[in-house]
């Protein structure tokens, strides 16, 4: 196994991929508004009396959005190798802030701008002493390694708007991130990313709905020790993912949310490269207050590839996070 940014990047690209499709799937949970549309109680009673609300404290408007998030699992593909796969715990800490004001008026529908930073810190193998044998392109031989030497930083600036209109969601946005280790935050990686979306919400009742998307993206990427006869963009790709979801509340506080995702992503740069990843997930959310929620989730991924640089994988995440998020 190689050292240091040829054995991480491929690992680090895909973890920070995997945590933000598990945060934008996990946005559908949250899409019953206390202010929105009651549903009907009968066929034609909107036309009878009009749509109803839920009555509801108007809330005072906001500017900034703060966010912390902590999350452990176990993963047993840490290196998303074919064979030979590796365990480890991971726990990935979140710090982000973003000028976010309250949604207006915008049209028919609501528009959501943000502009923000994020800050993310992967740590790997902490409940385990697990040591590997790994070629260090330094010193020119082998020698043994801790998983935590793989462990780095991801910071990421973003800005993007969500227009929601009764039951759609049309997202555009523009991310700049860079990946670094931790030990001396050597940079290893950095992408700029144009990204959009939709997704079409369907409420069964008031506890149970589906939803449905689409999100694509293009990335112009930069990658430090590319393997030999490969220039530094040889990561630039687009992706394309659909995705659906089921949310059902268990309760007032409580969500179940089972998912599917399937991605395809075209490499435009280095080799003829084309990928199929399918995610299966299950997520339990249980907010505790507006501010502060729990989650435990569960995730297996298949990826099949046509390339040489990475091998076809199966990995298996399953863990549980925290998250406080604030509003002023």
């Amino acid at each position: 196994m190689m050292c240091r940014a040829n054995a991480q990047t491929p690992g680090a690209i895909r973890q920070v991929d995997s945590v933000q499709e598990r945060r934008q799937i996990e946005q559908t949970a949250k899409s019953y508004e206390e202010s929105g549309p009651a549903p009907e109680l009968y066929p034609g009673e909107s036309s009878d009396v009009g749509p109803q609300s839920v009555l509801k404290h108007k809330p005072r408007k906001t500017y900034v959005q703060a966010l912390a998030d902590a999350q452990y699992f176990y993963t047993d593909n840490m290196f998303l190798n074919e064979q030979g796969k590796q365990e480890a715990d991971v726990l990935v800490s979140t710090a982000q802030i973003a000028l976010a004001p309250t949604p207006y008026n915008l049209g028919r529908g609501k528009l959501a701008p943000r502009l923000g930073y994020r800050h993310q810190w992967y740590f790997f193998g902490l409940a385990s002493d697990t040591s590997l044998t790994v070629f260090d392109f330094q010193t020119q031989t082998f020698r043994s390694a801790r998983l935590s030497e793989f462990d780095f930083n991801a910071q990421t600036i973003f800005a993007d708007g969500r227009w929601k209109v009764e039951n759609w969601t049309f997202e555009a946005g523009i991310d700049f991130t860079r990946l670094m280790d931790t030990s001396d935050y050597d940079q290893f990686y950095r992408e700029f990313v144009p990204r959009w979306g939709v997704q079409r919400l369907f409420p069964l009742n008031e506890t149970r709905a589906f939803s449905v998307g689409y999100e694509g993206d293009y990335r112009f990427s930069d990658t430090a020790l590319p393997p030999a006869g490969f220039n530094e963009d040889l990561n630039s790709r687009t992706d394309h993912g659909v995705f659906i979801a089921y949310t059902h509340a268990l309760c007032k506080n409580a969500i179940v949310q089972p998912f599917y995702r399937f991605k395809y992503t075209h490499f435009t740069e280095g080799e003829n490269r084309d990928d199929y990843l399918n995610s299966f997930g299950l997520a339990l959310h249980c907010f505790f207050t507006p501010q502060i929620s729990l989650r435990a989730f569960a995730g297996y991924d298949i990826m099949n590839t046509s390339g040489n640089l990475a091998p076809d994988y199966k990995r298996l995440d399953a863990g549980g996070g925290l998250n406080l998020t604030f509003r002023f």
